[in-house]
């Protein structure tokens, strides 16, 4: 039963995380395409990001913070261990989140709409919503590196080289470019203006393009830092179908991206960017974390039964109320 239990909790921190990569990862994406030149269409791009932000941007941090509440209640020996092993990236994370959320705030509903101040709020939340993502990137690439070092008194040692190297941030630079991705294929369907709609549909392919060479660049710095990833993917007949699968809509995306039925581009995005996410679930399970003592699973590092039992259920009766209330908040926002 204390397997099943902890299944349960580790299928919620993946589901958890691909939704919030590929809901919470496109408002991102939507900041950092806001620092590209767009001409004569920056106002109305600015526009269209608000208008497609606005109502979900606060509910997709939501599950963020139920990856958070699980690993805090069902796994605190791997909760405490990360935060405190990883607590400078992690501090870097919060600024930015914090910093992000009250440009975007600030710019919406500043009474005065001062250019100047305007061009102040875009360009920091742009630039904040960059570097969020870029530290994403850099924990998810710490958790696996064996470098997390809980016996350490050297601060170095102890606070820096976990995340620090080429490897962490060839991943922040990859994550960055899902996320700009992401957003490119969902803005085509927030506008009916042609131009916009192309100009989304040019970016989308170009970061399309990005996320495949700087993921065969993560490949390449993992194995200059000691782990072949690529080998992991490829023996592994789960991960290996998942690298296939997104390959595979990379090229239906490249050479066809909808402007027109664009809910079927999202689909695919969205689809490629799980099949990257859950590959990568595949090849580090059943671990949390990797430590220089060696890996850290879930199991090895679960609470009691019955702290896992009362998490299990907050999560099944919450799931009951949180999902309908999504699909509300989509329906009443976004409805054409």
């Amino acid at each position: 039963m204390f397997e099943w239990l902890v299944a349960i909790l580790v299928f919620f921190i993946g589901a958890s995380l691909v939704l919030y990569i590929v809901l919470g990862g496109a408002d991102y994406g939507a900041g950092i395409l806001e620092l590209l030149p767009s001409g004569g269409l920056a106002d109305k791009q600015k526009k269209i990001v608000n208008m497609a932000m606005g109502p979900v941007w606060e509910a997709n941090h939501m599950w963020l913070i139920i990856v958070v509440v699980i690993l805090f209640m069902g796994f605190p020996l791997a909760f405490n261990t990360m935060m405190v092993s990883l607590h400078l990236p992690m501090v870097a994370l919060l600024v930015g989140i914090v910093v992000r959320g009250c440009v975007f705030t600030f710019r919406h509903y500043d009474a005065i709409q001062e250019p100047r101040s305007q061009r102040f709020y875009t360009w920091t939340f742009g630039l904040s919503s960059l570097w969020t993502s870029m530290w994403l990137g850099i924990i998810a690439a710490s958790l696996f590196r064996e470098r997390i070092n809980t016996k350490s008194v050297d601060f170095h040692e102890a606070y820096v080289a976990p995340w620090w190297g080429l490897y962490p941030f060839t991943v922040g630079v990859f994550v960055t470019c899902i996320f700009a991705f992401l957003a490119s294929a969902y803005l085509i369907g927030e506008t009916k203006d042609l131009e916009l709609k192309r100009l989304f549909a040019r970016r989308a392919s170009v970061f399309n393009v990005l996320v495949l060479f700087v993921g065969t660049g993560v490949f390449m710095a993992a194995r200059r830092d000691g782990d072949d990833l690529a080998r992991d993917f490829v023996s592994d007949p789960v991960s290996l179908a998942c690298m296939v699968g997104a390959i595979l809509l990379f090229g239906l995306l490249w050479f066809r991206i909808e402007t027109r039925h664009s809910w079927l581009t999202r689909l695919v995005a969205a689809s490629q960017a799980g099949l990257i996410l859950f590959g990568w679930f595949v090849v580090q399970a059943p671990n949390v974390l990797e430590t220089t003592d060696g890996p850290m699973s879930f199991q090895e590092a679960a609470a009691p039964a019955a702290t896992l039992i009362q998490l299990n259920l907050a999560l099944l009766i919450g799931s009951l109320l949180i999902f309908p209330s999504l699909f509300y908040l989509i329906k009443v926002f976004k409805a054409k």
